[in-house]
């Protein structure tokens, strides 16, 4: 938890320090917008992390390990995968809901498979903007492309735990 606030944290010193330099107001401006950010955000991060709380009651630690467990192997990368592509939502959203998935049980290329799901297909966002804006051609033809990313990424992750020394079931 330190460390995932120590790089934004330098980096906020650093950037303070340059912005001070060239004018002391934009410091004073940079806050304000910092400060705005923080009230738009924090009700949400609230909101996600209590959604995950209950999903974390509801969903038994049992299910999640039966099916995107360690022990899933291919059929859990799958149903990681299309689980997370129908996932809507941002970060604020997903990460909660992926940190219930781990403690509950789920393997970590399962988790890698949902989280690049997500990142690539993103039904929701697809629908709302990328048929809209691009077409139907232009979303078949990038999806069809992208559609073993996440399947790589779930093996690629059982390659480097099994290069660490940890061999998760992979069939």
């Amino acid at each position: 938890m330190i460390l995932g606030l120590l790089f934004p944290g330098v980096l906020a010193v650093i950037l303070g320090t340059i912005a001070y330099r060239r004018s002391p107001s934009m410091v004073r401006s940079a806050m304000r917008s910092a400060f705005g950010r923080f009230v738009e955000i924090m009700p949400k991060i609230a909101v996600a992390l209590i959604a995950a709380g209950f999903i974390g009651v509801l969903v038994p630690a049992a299910v999640v390990g039966k099916h995107i467990g360690p022990d899933s192997g291919f059929y859990g990368i799958m149903l990681a995968t299309l689980s997370g592509g129908i996932m809507p939502g941002g970060p604020i959203v997903t990460f909660p809901i992926v940190i219930v998935l781990l403690k509950a049980g789920a393997g970590f290329p399962q988790v890698v498979a949902f989280l690049t799901g997500w990142s690539v297909f993103a039904v929701h966002r697809m629908i709302i903007y990328e048929i809209p804006m691009m077409g139907w051609q232009f979303s078949a033809v990038r999806l069809i492309s992208s559609l073993i990313l996440p399947l790589i990424a779930g093996y690629l992750t059982v390659l480097v735990m099994a290069l660490s020394g940890t061999v998760p079931k992979i069939f």
